[in-house]
C-alpha cells in the first residue's frame, strides 16, 4: 500500500512506512501553528518515541539535514514532481 500523506494523528507505522517510501524523494510537511509548508529531500527517519522526527535536506548545499521532532509535525506529503 502506497502511503501519499501522513497526518500526526496516524499511526507509527504508516509514518515508517511513509519515510520508507519515500527515502531521498522530495517531500512537504506543515508544521503545527505555522502556515507555511517545508520542502526537501527526506533524508532519515526515527520511531524511537523519546526522539521520533525525521531529518529533510533543504537545499543541494546544506550537508547537515534539518530534524524535526514528530510532535511538531502537522502533516507530511509527497511532492508531486509530474506537474
Amino acid at each position: 500500500m502506497v502511503i501519499a500523506s501522513w497526518y500526526n494523528n496516524g499511526s507509527m507505522e504508516a509514518f515508517s512506512r511513509f519515510c520508507y517510501q519515500n527515502k531521498n524523494k522530495r517531500v512537504s510537511l506543515r508544521l503545527m501553528d505555522r502556515s507555511e509548508q517545508v520542502i526537501g529531500v527526506l533524508h532519515s527517519h526515527n520511531t524511537d518515541p523519546v526522539s521520533a522526527g525525521l531529518s529533510l535536506l533543504l537545499n543541494k548545499t546544506v550537508i547537515h539535514p534539518a530534524y524535526y521532532c514528530l510532535e511538531d509535525i502537522e502533516s507530511l506529503h509527497e511532492v508531486d514532481l509530474g506537474g
